[in-house]
């Protein structure tokens, strides 16, 4: 059995921070958090993005949502409370699951990284709880955060995405971690967005449009936990030797997806079908791929179905922002 990956040193005098023996994993690091000393000056500009865009979701009101949530079909109020709920599981898991990864993580500056994402996680979960409170009566909430247990479907999602997360836990060695990354780019980079392309949907109709927003201000979020995930891989992947495992996952993780969107969206809301939204995923897949330098697997010329919703431009990282919050990236300081 391979070796245990090396925890963070809380205090290692023989450590070296230099940054030419710096490493995101198994690296000789004191313990002590020097942000001068740094190898990977991605962080930087990163760091900046996630902490300039905090918000909170009390900003956004939803007095107009809770009328247009009674205009919703039997199926689209359905597929709002489904979707919802593995929202919510997956942002719970993360906010779980990510300190588990990063006492493993030797390199401080991409430790902090992970530790930002935590706290955005925990905003993200307040967020969903603020939707609930705003537009639904409390027993309608509690099935909604219990769904999982009467849906099959649902239960089968969510321990497809837990069982990676349970073998790194248990056998932290380099395998696991490595399958425990791409579980997380997959997770942040595919899972999260047919969801958030519903709530799309609904607002193009004039449906819970604050709650779209709220969910725009959560896209921002999780473009950059992409992109943290999308180095970590480029950083410490060998993709002559990773590059069937990660395709693998990636295969599974779009017949998943595919599957979960005929169940849940189908062809039974307006502006979607399951063939668009399984395009998308596909369309998704391929952009991915493309970010950790692998060829696509899906052809080349398949182009984004719901292009029209700005999806597009809601996920350009660079160009994505959260409006109406002061941004930290104003301050001075730090190269780049």
């Amino acid at each position: 059995m391979s070796e245990n990956l090396k925890t963070i040193s809380l205090f290692n005098e023989n450590g070296d921070d230099s940054p030419e023996n710096q490493q995101i994993i198994n690296g000789n690091s004191t313990g002590i958090s020097n942000l001068n000393e740094n190898k990977y000056k991605w962080t930087n500009a990163l760091y900046r993005k996630m902490v300039g865009d905090h918000w909170v979701p009390e900003k956004v009101p939803l007095d107009a949502d809770k009328v247009s949530i009674k205009e919703l079909t039997k199926e689209e109020d359905t597929a709002t409370k489904e979707t919802l709920s593995f929202l919510i599981f997956l942002d719970s898991f993360q906010g779980n699951n990510l300190p588990n990864i990063r006492k493993y993580i030797t390199a401080p500056n991409v430790s902090n990284l992970l530790a930002i994402q935590e706290f955005q996680e925990i905003i993200h979960q307040q967020s969903y709880q603020y939707i609930l409170d705003g537009l639904y009566p409390l027993l309608t909430r509690e099935s909604i955060y219990n769904k999982w247990r009467e849906s099959p479907m649902l239960k089968k999602r969510i321990k497809t995405v837990v069982t990676v997360g349970e073998l790194f836990n248990n056998e932290p060695t380099l395998e696991n971690f490595k399958k425990v990354i791409v579980a997380n780019f997959i997770l942040e980079s595919l899972y999260f967005y047919v969801g958030f392309l519903f709530f799309d949907q609904l607002a193009s109709r004039n449906k819970i449009i604050k709650t779209s927003k709220i969910i725009d201000y959560i896209r921002v979020d999780e473009l950059s936990h992409v992109i943290l995930f999308s180095n970590i891989i480029n950083e410490t992947f060998n993709m002559d030797e990773d590059a069937e495992m990660v395709r693998t996952m990636f295969a599974e993780a779009v017949e998943n997806e595919s599957e979960w969107v005929e169940y849940i969206y189908g062809d039974k809301i307006l502006g979607m079908s399951t063939q668009s939204s399984i395009d998308y995923i596909k369309y998704l897949a391929n952009r991915r791929l493309k970010m950790i330098k692998l060829d696509l697997m899906f052809p080349e010329n398949l182009t984004n179905p719901y292009a029209h919703l700005d999806v597009e431009n809601k996920s350009n990282f660079f160009e994505s922002t959260v409006t109406d919050y002061s941004k930290s990236s104003a301050v001075d300081g730090w190269d780049f």
